[in-house]
């Protein structure tokens, strides 16, 4: 995002050693810790929230809950786009009902789902040798 110009943003990792990867790179305008809630910052702040390869990997990372929570981060109008492997959409702890709710209740929409060969190098244990990209975009309307 940087490299194509966008120069107003924040960043923001549970991981305290990648976030201040992220810090020393100078790209950011402010770093969060983002385990737990207590750090983030104001609500409807940013125009787009974008997650890459953060969601749906194990019961451990993040899921459909935390949605709700970035939704309350983007202005009205904005973007929210979670890049995740398309194999983790299925997991049987992902929970679409709090996605669907928020649709139910006019929070989001989603705008487009696009799956795309190549995400990354596909691990050996994995039957999806393509490693097929899923691209989430939703619409934040309230």
């Amino acid at each position: 995002l940087h490299n194509r110009n966008f120069k107003n943003l924040d960043g923001s990792d549970c991981n305290a050693g990648l976030l201040k990867e992220a810090e020393d790179k100078g790209f950011f305008r402010n770093v969060f810790n983002s385990r737990g809630t207590t750090n983030l910052p104001p609500e409807r702040v940013y125009d787009i929230v974008c997650s890459s390869g953060t969601f749906f990997l194990s019961q451990s990372h993040p899921g459909t809950e935390a949605v709700r929570e970035l939704t309350k981060l983007i202005k009205r109008g904005g973007t929210l786009i979670i890049l995740t492997k398309k194999e983790y959409l299925t997991k049987d702890y992902v929970n679409w009902e709090i996605v669907n709710e928020l649709i139910r209740k006019s929070i989001i929409e989603e705008v487009e789902r696009v799956y795309i060969p190549g995400y990354r190098k596909a691990f050996d244990f994995e039957k999806d040798r393509l490693s097929m990209a899923a691209i989430l975009h939703y619409k934040v309307l309230q």
